[in-house]
């Protein structure tokens, strides 16, 4: 029997190698494309990483970011607790598609999104 991809919901383990030549394959299509900052995440992840209130943040700092001062402004423009806020961006930060500005300087952390284009890795078996 077939062990499952051990990052979660991937293919049998048949098609594993052949996943990484694929994923590479993808992102050099985007660069031959002009997408040259892009973050792929698994699709296995996707689903969970960009809930509806981290699709709202990610798409506030797309938007707005060069406005936002800090992580109580950014809870603040989208009416949200800092508390949720943060542990959003905690989680985003983890997945490298926030970083934050002034960390560690004595400045408010501005969070800021970490690369230009976001992508789920399509479905390619």
């Amino acid at each position: 029997m077939s062990q499952p991809d051990p990052d979660g919901g991937g293919p049998p383990d048949g098609r594993i190698a052949e996943r990484p030549r694929k994923q590479d394959e993808f992102a050099t299509d985007l660069n031959s494309r002009g997408y040259t900052d892009v973050l792929v995440l698994r699709r296995e992840n996707g689903r969970d990483i960009l809930t509806d209130s981290r699709l709202a943040i990610t798409q506030h700092l797309d938007q707005h970011g060069e406005k936002v001062e800090s992580v109580s402004d950014l809870a603040r423009r989208l009416d949200r607790d800092k508390g949720a806020v943060s542990k959003d961006l905690r989680r985003l930060a983890e997945l490298d598609i926030i970083a934050y500005e002034g960390e560690g300087d004595g400045e408010a952390k501005r969070p800021i999104l970490n690369h230009d284009h976001i992508v789920i890795e399509p479905v390619i078996y």
